[in-house]
């Protein structure tokens, strides 16, 4: 500065006070971002500083990222959104999307020269093409909304892995556990290959098999069902954890799936095991029950040739009056391994980040499992499967401390899927999925402002899907065949299935035409607000309706419901209590039907 130079002082910019909902909105995002960051760091995922932000062109298409993390040879791209409307959101981003994932190697030579993305060139330059070249780098899209997307707007923007926040807290949870040994189960939900991950890349022969040695017990030793075949064999704990796959509650395959129902890993048990391991360097004694899928493994006898298997399950050109020495080649992938029991012994061998790594890294190695693997018939229905695997958890936890009572009545509600409960609950899911009640029911733990289910289930669906009486959809469906629902012991889980869609379906037309009439601000839960008519007690009013309608032959589509309800706004809802369900739709149906 000159001498003589009068320093003008600066102006401090004002700072811009935000109102509470903004600062609402502010610890959301923050919160959100935090816990994604967590879990994937958990898993070995790594973040690129200095990315959320920064406005770029690619494909002449403006566009940011909020996120980068990388591990090996994967790197994703995150979007966090907390929005309401995360559908119209992501079908904003989808062009950019596309291209990226037309070209992946595009991407990422464009993001390297780009100088508003110059953290990523550092740490690709010095982290990622060191070790792996261009061409064996995995590229994934995690769209990452606190808000369901609907399948209709999934259905168009298909190009991310929609990350919803049931996955976010299920890996979260597993992750805050099991660590690092996640990385198997989340590479398959990014739909990675295993021979495609990591190291395995470069090899000119990964191996995508290997093979342990075993027997094969005879049928009649195990009680199971013909055609189901019991091997014994051992198997090193690392080349199991990187197969297993528990069918845990809150799972992300499928939420209506009968593991969906299975314990979380209990972290007070797995690090007491691994103390158990580090101090007395011991293999644990029990053997783990699993369940194998025979199409992604091979029997062979004592002379390598391969042992062939019906469809039904049978031993083709063998008699096996006793236990059959056998090898059994596994394919080398992740979430083929289906334990049943002995998780938590399995996965004390995870690759964690305590005082016991050191010495657990080591045994995973060289220590043995014994695993009792069950296969099934290629034959068998995927619902007698799940059947087979609830019925068995259920009878090796009778009398552990282990599962909760709650967990067991869960898993016993789910054995019959032609139970009345069952389909209620299945027909509540869907109803939950997509339509004039998405999003309004509480699926999961740590939902909170939202319709609990057991009272829509007891008193308003129950009565609307069993499989008898006048006032059940049943009674109005069409279907030539529907009598073998009511068969003892039924298999029509096809038919099963078309029944349920159509109880959806009906239920459907009537609460579309209910929210088309009802003005705006009424059709939300929220008990602070007066004007809200939302709640367990008007779906239930609603859902008895629905059943007078059933009984009097007047099912209609939306339209014609509408219709009648021009004047539904004049109704006075409050005015019913929890246990008026019944008058209420009673009411509703005499005054507009």
């Amino acid at each position: 500065m000159n001498k003589g130079t009068i320093k003008k002082p600066s102006k401090k910019k004002k700072k811009i006070k935000l109102s509470a909902e903004q600062r609402t909105q502010l610890k959301e995002q923050k919160a959100q971002r935090k816990e994604i960051s967590t879990l994937l760091k958990n898993i070995g995922f790594k973040n690129i500083p200095s990315i959320d932000g920064k406005e770029f062109i690619f494909n002449n298409r403006k566009s940011e990222i909020d996120d980068i993390f990388y591990h090996e040879n994967v790197i994703l791209l995150i979007e966090y959104t907390i929005t309401n409307d995360p559908g119209s959101h992501v079908l904003n981003k989808e062009h950019f999307y596309q291209r990226v994932l037309e070209n992946p190697s595009d991407f990422i030579k464009f993001a390297t020269q780009e100088p508003k993305l110059k953290s990523f060139a550092s740490v690709y330059d010095t982290q990622i093409s060191n070790k792996y070249p261009l061409n064996k780098i995995i590229v994934r899209i995690l769209y990452c909304s606190k808000k369901i997307v609907s399948p209709e707007h999934k259905a168009v923007a298909q190009s991310p892995l929609y990350f919803d926040y049931h996955l976010v807290k299920y890996f979260a949870s597993l992750s805050r556990v099991i660590k690092r040994s996640t990385i198997h189960e989340f590479i398959d939900f990014l739909g990675v290959p295993h021979k495609s991950f990591g190291i395995n890349s470069l090899k000119s022969h990964s191996v995508s098999k290997e093979t342990f040695s075993g027997h094969i017990l005879p049928e009649e030793h195990s009680s199971f069902s013909e055609g189901y075949k019991i091997v014994s064999f051992y198997m090193d704990a690392n080349s199991l954890l990187r197969r297993s796959y528990v069918l845990r509650k809150e799972g992300w395959r499928e939420k209506e799936n009968i593991g969906h129902y299975q314990r979380m890993l209990i972290p007070s048990k797995i690090n007491g095991m691994r103390k158990y391991l580090h101090e007395r360097n011991r293999v644990f004694v029990n053997n783990i029950i699993a369940t194998l899928s025979i199409d992604k493994i091979k029997l062979y006898d004592e002379n390598d040739q391969q042992i062939s298997i019906a469809p039904n399950g049978q031993i083709i050109g063998q008699e096996q009056n006793a236990a059959t020495p056998t090898k059994i080649e596994i394919n080398n992938e992740p979430n083929i391994i289906g334990i049943v029991d002995g998780q938590h012994r399995t996965f004390a061998y995870h690759e964690g980040d305590d005082a016991y790594e050191t010495t657990i890294a080591g045994l995973r190695e060289i220590q043995n499992l014994l695993v009792t693997g069950i296969l099934y018939p290629k034959n068998e229905a995927k619902e007698k499967r799940l059947k087979f695997e609830a019925n068995l958890f259920l009878e090796i936890n009778a009398n552990q401390a282990g599962a909760s009572s709650q967990l067991k009545q869960e898993i016993e509600l789910m054995i019959d899927q032609f139970s009345t409960i069952s389909i209620a609950k299945s027909v509540l899911n869907s109803l939950n999925n997509s339509g004039p009640l998405s999003g309004l029911f509480e699926e999961f733990w740590y939902e909170k402002g939202k319709l609990k289910t057991a009272s829509v289930i007891s008193y308003g669906l129950n009565h609307l899907v069993r499989l008898d009486g006048d006032e059940s959809l049943y009674s109005a469906w069409d279907h030539p065949d529907k009598e073998t629902l009511k068969v003892s012991n039924s298999e029509s889980y096809e038919l099963l299935t078309q029944y349920r869609a159509f109880c959806t379906a009906e239920i459907r037309e009537i609460f579309i035409a209910f929210k088309t009439q009802l003005d705006s601000t009424k059709w939300k839960v929220d008990r602070k607000d007066p004007n809200c008519v939302l709640n367990v007690t008007t779906i239930n009013g609603i859902l008895n309706c629905l059943r007078l309608l059933t009984k009097n032959n007047k099912l209609a589509k939306s339209k014609i419901y509408a219709s009648k309800l021009t004047e539904i706004n004049k109704f006075n809802f409050k005015n019913y209590k929890s246990s008026q369900y019944r008058q209420m739709g009673e009411t509703l149906y005499n005054n507009y039907f």
